[in-house]
Protein backbone atom coordinates (compact mmCIF):
# COMPACT_ATOMS: atom_id res chain seq x y z
CA UNK A 1 0.00 0.00 0.00
CA UNK A 2 1.08 5.49 -2.67
CA UNK A 3 -1.83 6.37 -2.13
CA UNK A 4 -2.59 2.12 0.56
CA UNK A 5 -2.71 0.95 -0.99
CA UNK A 6 -1.75 0.03 -0.05
CA UNK A 7 -3.88 4.00 -1.22
CA UNK A 8 -3.41 3.98 -2.90
CA UNK A 9 -4.01 5.16 -1.53
CA UNK A 10 -3.12 3.44 1.01
CA UNK A 11 -3.34 5.11 -2.52
CA UNK A 12 -3.43 7.82 -3.21
CA UNK A 13 -4.03 9.20 -0.94
CA UNK A 14 -5.35 6.11 -1.88
CA UNK A 15 -8.56 8.29 -1.42
CA UNK A 16 -9.68 10.10 -4.20
CA UNK A 17 -12.93 10.69 -5.97
CA UNK A 18 -12.99 10.75 -9.55
CA UNK A 19 -13.53 14.34 -9.65
CA UNK A 20 -10.53 14.80 -6.93
CA UNK A 21 -8.20 12.33 -9.37
CA UNK A 22 -9.14 14.69 -12.41
CA UNK A 23 -8.01 17.81 -10.65
CA UNK A 24 -4.54 16.39 -9.73
CA UNK A 25 -4.45 15.61 -13.19
CA UNK A 26 -5.47 19.18 -14.06
CA UNK A 27 -2.61 20.20 -11.79
CA UNK A 28 0.22 18.33 -13.76
CA UNK A 29 -1.49 19.41 -17.11
CA UNK A 30 -2.46 16.05 -17.82
CA UNK A 31 -6.21 14.12 -18.58
CA UNK A 32 -8.11 11.31 -17.75
CA UNK A 33 -7.29 8.70 -20.52
CA UNK A 34 -10.60 8.39 -22.94
CA UNK A 35 -10.35 5.71 -24.93
CA UNK A 36 -12.79 6.09 -28.25
CA UNK A 37 -11.71 2.33 -29.91
CA UNK A 38 -12.80 -0.90 -27.84
CA UNK A 39 -12.46 -4.10 -29.65
CA UNK A 40 -15.00 -5.76 -27.18
CA UNK A 41 -17.16 -4.10 -25.26
CA UNK A 42 -18.79 -6.05 -22.27
CA UNK A 43 -22.37 -5.86 -21.46
CA UNK A 44 -23.37 -4.01 -18.62
CA UNK A 45 -23.65 -8.15 -17.09
CA UNK A 46 -20.16 -8.70 -17.77
CA UNK A 47 -18.66 -5.62 -17.12
CA UNK A 48 -15.86 -5.72 -14.24
CA UNK A 49 -16.87 -4.41 -10.87
CA UNK A 50 -13.56 -2.83 -8.84
CA UNK A 51 -14.36 -2.73 -5.36
CA UNK A 52 -10.96 -0.28 -3.88
CA UNK A 53 -9.89 3.28 -2.92
CA UNK A 54 -11.59 6.09 -4.44
CA UNK A 55 -9.32 7.30 -7.62
CA UNK A 56 -8.33 3.83 -8.67
CA UNK A 57 -11.25 3.62 -10.88
CA UNK A 58 -9.92 5.74 -13.58
CA UNK A 59 -8.70 4.44 -16.68
CA UNK A 60 -5.38 6.41 -16.58
CA UNK A 61 -4.41 3.29 -14.44
CA UNK A 62 -5.62 0.26 -16.77
CA UNK A 63 -5.63 2.39 -20.56
CA UNK A 64 -5.14 -1.64 -22.30
CA UNK A 65 -8.05 -3.07 -20.87
CA UNK A 66 -10.14 0.06 -21.10
CA UNK A 67 -9.42 -0.40 -25.00
CA UNK A 68 -10.16 -3.95 -25.01
CA UNK A 69 -13.60 -4.13 -23.10
CA UNK A 70 -14.85 -0.74 -22.33
CA UNK A 71 -15.87 0.73 -19.17
CA UNK A 72 -15.72 -1.19 -15.61
CA UNK A 73 -18.04 -0.50 -12.87
CA UNK A 74 -16.66 0.66 -9.27
CA UNK A 75 -17.79 1.00 -5.91
CA UNK A 76 -15.28 2.10 -3.01
CA UNK A 77 -14.08 1.72 0.43
CA UNK A 78 -12.41 4.15 3.05
CA UNK A 79 -11.03 1.77 5.07
CA UNK A 80 -10.21 -2.49 4.37
CA UNK A 81 -11.56 -3.71 7.27
CA UNK A 82 -14.79 -2.05 6.08
CA UNK A 83 -14.42 -3.49 3.00
CA UNK A 84 -13.98 -7.00 4.32
CA UNK A 85 -16.48 -6.73 6.33
CA UNK A 86 -18.43 -5.94 3.10
CA UNK A 87 -17.47 -9.17 1.29
CA UNK A 88 -17.80 -11.57 4.18
CA UNK A 89 -21.83 -10.21 4.47
CA UNK A 90 -21.95 -11.53 0.77
CA UNK A 91 -20.97 -8.09 -1.75
CA UNK A 92 -19.11 -9.72 -4.52
CA UNK A 93 -16.61 -8.06 -6.59
CA UNK A 94 -14.61 -9.26 -9.77
CA UNK A 95 -11.05 -6.89 -8.58
CA UNK A 96 -10.29 -5.89 -4.92
CA UNK A 97 -7.25 -3.15 -3.73
CA UNK A 98 -6.10 -4.49 -0.72
CA UNK A 99 -2.76 -3.66 0.76
CA UNK A 100 -0.20 -6.59 1.53
CA UNK A 101 -0.09 -6.35 5.30
CA UNK A 102 -4.39 -7.04 5.72
CA UNK A 103 -3.94 -9.89 3.22
CA UNK A 104 -4.50 -12.62 6.07
CA UNK A 105 -8.11 -10.68 6.78
CA UNK A 106 -8.35 -10.26 3.13
CA UNK A 107 -8.58 -14.56 2.51
CA UNK A 108 -11.43 -14.68 4.44
CA UNK A 109 -13.48 -12.99 2.13
CA UNK A 110 -13.12 -15.65 -0.71
CA UNK A 111 -10.43 -14.24 -2.83
CA UNK A 112 -9.64 -16.11 -5.86
CA UNK A 113 -6.15 -17.92 -6.50
CA UNK A 114 -4.12 -16.16 -9.40
CA UNK A 115 -2.72 -17.98 -12.29
CA UNK A 116 0.99 -17.08 -12.71
CA UNK A 117 1.12 -18.31 -16.38
CA UNK A 118 -1.42 -15.49 -17.24
CA UNK A 119 0.42 -12.54 -15.63
CA UNK A 120 2.11 -10.09 -18.57
CA UNK A 121 4.24 -8.87 -16.44
CA UNK A 122 4.98 -10.35 -13.40
CA UNK A 123 8.71 -11.12 -14.17
CA UNK A 124 9.08 -7.48 -14.79
CA UNK A 125 8.63 -6.79 -11.04
CA UNK A 126 10.89 -5.99 -8.01
CA UNK A 127 11.89 -9.59 -6.69
CA UNK A 128 11.02 -8.27 -3.18
CA UNK A 129 7.81 -6.84 -3.83
CA UNK A 130 6.78 -10.09 -6.06
CA UNK A 131 7.70 -12.51 -3.81
CA UNK A 132 6.40 -11.23 -0.61
CA UNK A 133 5.01 -14.17 1.63
CA UNK A 134 1.52 -12.68 2.20
CA UNK A 135 0.95 -12.68 -2.06
CA UNK A 136 0.62 -16.39 -1.22
CA UNK A 137 -1.87 -18.64 0.78
CA UNK A 138 -1.34 -22.53 0.58
CA UNK A 139 1.39 -22.52 -2.61
CA UNK A 140 -1.31 -20.48 -4.47
CA UNK A 141 -0.78 -16.60 -5.13
CA UNK A 142 -3.91 -14.44 -3.92
CA UNK A 143 -1.86 -10.53 -4.64
CA UNK A 144 -0.11 -8.83 -7.20
CA UNK A 145 1.42 -5.51 -6.02
CA UNK A 146 0.97 -2.68 -8.02
CA UNK A 147 2.19 0.62 -5.69
CA UNK A 148 4.60 1.08 -2.99
CA UNK A 149 4.89 4.57 -1.13
CA UNK A 150 5.81 6.18 2.43
CA UNK A 151 4.31 8.28 4.79
CA UNK A 152 5.89 10.67 6.83
CA UNK A 153 5.32 14.50 7.83
CA UNK A 154 6.19 18.04 5.96
CA UNK A 155 6.54 21.51 7.09
CA UNK A 156 6.63 24.64 6.22
CA UNK A 157 10.69 25.56 6.02
CA UNK A 158 9.87 29.49 6.43
CA UNK A 159 6.83 29.22 9.92
CA UNK A 160 9.14 26.71 11.20
CA UNK A 161 12.64 26.40 12.81
CA UNK A 162 12.91 22.62 12.51
CA UNK A 163 16.23 22.06 10.45
CA UNK A 164 17.47 18.35 8.91
CA UNK A 165 18.38 17.41 11.93
CA UNK A 166 15.97 17.97 13.79
CA UNK A 167 13.27 15.55 12.02
CA UNK A 168 11.82 13.28 14.61
CA UNK A 169 8.23 12.02 14.85
CA UNK A 170 8.39 13.55 18.40
CA UNK A 171 7.86 16.44 16.46
CA UNK A 172 4.22 15.94 16.02
CA UNK A 173 3.76 15.80 20.10
CA UNK A 174 5.54 19.38 20.21
CA UNK A 175 3.89 22.13 22.35
CA UNK A 176 4.87 25.06 19.76
CA UNK A 177 2.78 23.38 17.46
CA UNK A 178 -0.32 23.89 19.20
CA UNK A 179 -3.66 24.79 16.66
CA UNK A 180 -0.79 24.13 13.91
CA UNK A 181 -0.71 21.04 13.57
CA UNK A 182 -2.67 18.59 10.72
CA UNK A 183 -2.76 14.70 11.54
CA UNK A 184 -4.39 12.27 9.43
CA UNK A 185 -7.78 10.85 11.22
CA UNK A 186 -6.64 7.12 11.15
CA UNK A 187 -5.41 4.61 13.50
CA UNK A 188 -3.32 3.55 10.41
CA UNK A 189 -1.45 7.15 11.28
CA UNK A 190 -1.77 7.61 15.06
CA UNK A 191 -0.79 4.14 16.08
CA UNK A 192 2.84 3.55 14.36
CA UNK A 193 3.95 7.27 14.40
CA UNK A 194 3.12 7.77 17.98
CA UNK A 195 4.74 4.42 18.93
CA UNK A 196 7.84 5.31 17.09
CA UNK A 197 7.45 8.43 18.75
CA UNK A 198 8.04 6.03 22.42
CA UNK A 199 10.92 4.01 20.43
CA UNK A 200 8.60 1.09 19.54
CA UNK A 201 10.76 0.33 16.81
CA UNK A 202 10.22 -3.93 16.48
CA UNK A 203 6.44 -3.57 15.87
CA UNK A 204 4.90 -0.03 16.02
CA UNK A 205 1.53 -1.07 14.26
CA UNK A 206 0.50 -3.82 17.10
CA UNK A 207 1.08 -2.24 20.41
CA UNK A 208 -1.35 -3.51 22.97
CA UNK A 209 -1.10 -3.69 27.42
CA UNK A 210 1.40 -1.55 28.90
CA UNK A 211 2.58 -0.13 25.41
CA UNK A 212 -1.33 1.13 24.10
CA UNK A 213 -1.53 2.32 27.30
CA UNK A 214 1.68 5.03 26.27
CA UNK A 215 0.69 5.50 22.86
CA UNK A 216 -3.07 6.36 24.02
CA UNK A 217 -1.26 9.56 26.47
CA UNK A 218 0.53 10.31 23.41
CA UNK A 219 -2.63 10.42 21.47
CA UNK A 220 -4.47 12.03 23.85
CA UNK A 221 -1.50 14.75 24.17
CA UNK A 222 -1.25 15.28 20.45
CA UNK A 223 -5.25 15.80 20.34
CA UNK A 224 -4.83 18.72 22.28
CA UNK A 225 -2.24 19.98 19.74
CA UNK A 226 -3.89 19.56 16.21
CA UNK A 227 -5.62 22.16 14.36
CA UNK A 228 -8.12 19.56 12.93
CA UNK A 229 -7.72 15.58 12.19
CA UNK A 230 -8.17 15.55 8.05
CA UNK A 231 -9.02 12.86 5.92
CA UNK A 232 -8.17 13.92 2.52
CA UNK A 233 -5.20 15.54 0.99
CA UNK A 234 -6.88 18.40 -0.46
CA UNK A 235 -7.74 19.26 3.24
CA UNK A 236 -4.54 19.15 4.36
CA UNK A 237 -2.60 20.72 1.63
CA UNK A 238 -4.62 23.58 1.65
CA UNK A 239 -4.39 23.86 5.40
CA UNK A 240 -0.31 24.00 4.48
CA UNK A 241 -0.38 26.18 1.45
CA UNK A 242 -2.37 28.93 3.56
CA UNK A 243 -0.04 28.95 6.64
CA UNK A 244 -2.69 27.76 9.01
CA UNK A 245 -1.17 24.33 9.34
CA UNK A 246 2.72 24.18 9.55
CA UNK A 247 3.49 20.81 10.31
CA UNK A 248 1.07 18.00 9.09
CA UNK A 249 1.63 14.35 9.04
CA UNK A 250 1.65 13.32 5.20
CA UNK A 251 1.72 10.94 2.45
CA UNK A 252 4.23 11.13 -0.54
CA UNK A 253 1.53 12.14 -2.78
CA UNK A 254 1.02 15.75 -1.03
CA UNK A 255 4.30 17.05 -2.74
CA UNK A 256 3.14 17.43 -6.28
CA UNK A 257 0.51 19.46 -4.63
CA UNK A 258 2.88 21.40 -2.16
CA UNK A 259 5.06 22.15 -5.16
CA UNK A 260 2.57 23.18 -7.53
CA UNK A 261 1.04 25.78 -4.72
CA UNK A 262 4.73 26.86 -4.83
CA UNK A 263 5.14 27.19 -0.74
CA UNK A 264 8.23 26.08 0.72
CA UNK A 265 8.15 22.89 2.64
CA UNK A 266 10.40 19.65 3.56
CA UNK A 267 9.30 16.00 3.36
CA UNK A 268 10.70 15.20 6.37
CA UNK A 269 12.92 11.87 6.67
CA UNK A 270 12.68 11.29 10.57
CA UNK A 271 15.55 9.65 12.45
CA UNK A 272 12.79 6.99 13.66
CA UNK A 273 12.28 5.97 10.18
CA UNK A 274 9.63 6.22 7.56
CA UNK A 275 6.17 4.34 7.51
CA UNK A 276 5.32 2.34 4.45
CA UNK A 277 3.05 0.52 2.63
CA UNK A 278 2.72 -1.70 -0.44
CA UNK A 279 -0.59 -1.93 -1.83
CA UNK A 280 -1.99 -4.10 -5.32
CA UNK A 281 -4.77 -6.34 -6.41
CA UNK A 282 -6.63 -9.22 -6.11
CA UNK A 283 -9.25 -11.35 -8.04
CA UNK A 284 -12.85 -10.98 -5.58
CA UNK A 285 -15.45 -13.27 -4.76
CA UNK A 286 -17.54 -12.78 -8.01
CA UNK A 287 -17.15 -15.77 -10.49
CA UNK A 288 -17.05 -16.21 -14.05
CA UNK A 289 -15.36 -13.57 -15.66
CA UNK A 290 -12.04 -14.41 -15.77
CA UNK A 291 -10.70 -13.37 -18.81
CA UNK A 292 -11.59 -9.65 -17.67
CA UNK A 293 -9.91 -10.00 -14.39
CA UNK A 294 -6.59 -11.39 -15.77
CA UNK A 295 -6.64 -8.36 -18.37
CA UNK A 296 -7.30 -5.78 -15.72
CA UNK A 297 -4.68 -7.24 -13.50
CA UNK A 298 -2.45 -7.00 -16.81
CA UNK A 299 -3.16 -3.44 -17.56
CA UNK A 300 -3.20 -2.07 -14.36
CA UNK A 301 0.84 -3.30 -13.90
CA UNK A 302 2.41 -2.26 -17.25
CA UNK A 303 5.75 0.15 -16.97
CA UNK A 304 3.79 2.95 -18.58
CA UNK A 305 1.34 3.01 -15.99
CA UNK A 306 3.99 2.66 -12.96
CA UNK A 307 5.35 5.66 -14.61
CA UNK A 308 2.06 7.36 -14.04
CA UNK A 309 2.48 6.12 -10.57
CA UNK A 310 5.60 8.00 -9.92
CA UNK A 311 5.51 11.12 -11.62
CA UNK A 312 1.92 12.17 -10.79
CA UNK A 313 1.23 10.38 -7.54
CA UNK A 314 4.77 10.23 -6.52
CA UNK A 315 4.34 6.80 -5.39
CA UNK A 316 6.52 3.74 -6.08
CA UNK A 317 5.81 1.43 -8.67
CA UNK A 318 6.22 -2.18 -9.09
CA UNK A 319 7.39 -2.87 -12.42
CA UNK A 320 11.14 -2.15 -11.89
CA UNK A 321 11.07 -0.88 -15.75
CA UNK A 322 8.66 2.44 -14.91
CA UNK A 323 12.02 3.57 -13.11
CA UNK A 324 13.91 3.36 -16.61
CA UNK A 325 11.26 5.71 -17.81
CA UNK A 326 11.36 8.74 -15.23
CA UNK A 327 13.85 11.26 -14.56
CA UNK A 328 16.37 10.14 -12.41
CA UNK A 329 16.34 13.48 -10.46
CA UNK A 330 12.54 12.91 -9.86
CA UNK A 331 13.31 9.68 -8.50
CA UNK A 332 16.25 10.75 -6.12
CA UNK A 333 14.09 13.91 -5.13
CA UNK A 334 11.44 11.50 -3.91
CA UNK A 335 14.14 8.87 -2.37
CA UNK A 336 12.39 6.24 -4.40
CA UNK A 337 15.20 3.76 -6.01
CA UNK A 338 14.10 0.35 -5.24
CA UNK A 339 11.82 -1.79 -2.84
CA UNK A 340 14.81 -3.02 -1.72
CA UNK A 341 16.71 -0.20 -1.03
CA UNK A 342 14.29 2.55 0.14
CA UNK A 343 11.70 0.26 1.91
CA UNK A 344 14.72 -0.94 4.30
CA UNK A 345 15.35 2.27 5.37
CA UNK A 346 11.27 2.42 6.75
CA UNK A 347 8.88 0.37 8.89
CA UNK A 348 6.70 -1.74 6.48
CA UNK A 349 2.91 -1.73 7.23
CA UNK A 350 2.38 -5.21 8.84
CA UNK A 351 -1.51 -7.29 10.05
CA UNK A 352 -3.03 -6.17 12.65
CA UNK A 353 -5.57 -8.74 14.13
CA UNK A 354 -9.10 -7.66 13.85
CA UNK A 355 -9.68 -7.89 17.77
CA UNK A 356 -6.46 -5.62 18.56
CA UNK A 357 -7.61 -3.25 15.54
CA UNK A 358 -10.91 -3.04 16.96
CA UNK A 359 -9.37 -1.91 20.47
CA UNK A 360 -7.19 0.49 18.62
CA UNK A 361 -10.04 2.05 16.62
CA UNK A 362 -12.20 2.65 19.92
CA UNK A 363 -9.36 4.12 21.90
CA UNK A 364 -8.85 6.55 19.44
CA UNK A 365 -12.55 7.38 19.02
CA UNK A 366 -12.78 8.26 22.85
CA UNK A 367 -9.71 10.17 22.91
CA UNK A 368 -11.35 12.38 19.63
CA UNK A 369 -14.07 12.78 21.79
CA UNK A 370 -12.49 14.00 24.81
CA UNK A 371 -11.76 11.08 26.86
Amino acid sequence: MLRRIRTIDRLLEGRLNRRQFNDALGLFGLVAVTVPMVSRPLSAAERLLLFTWGGLEDPSLFPEYAAKHGEIDATFYGDEYEAIEKLRAGYEADIVGPCIDVMPRWMTTGLQPIDESRLLHLDEQFASIRDAAPSFYDGERYYVSMYWGFSSFVYRTDLTDIKPEDESWTLLFEEKYKGRMAIWDSTDAVIPHASLALGYFDDPYRPDGEHLERVAEMVRKQRDLVRFYFSSVTEAVQAIASGEVVISYAWSDFLSHLKTAGVPFKWANPKEGLISYNCGLARANRKGNEEAQYDFINASTTADVGKFLIEVFNLGASNKTSFDMVDPALLKELELSTPEESLTRSHPFVYVPPELKQKHIEMFDEIKAGA
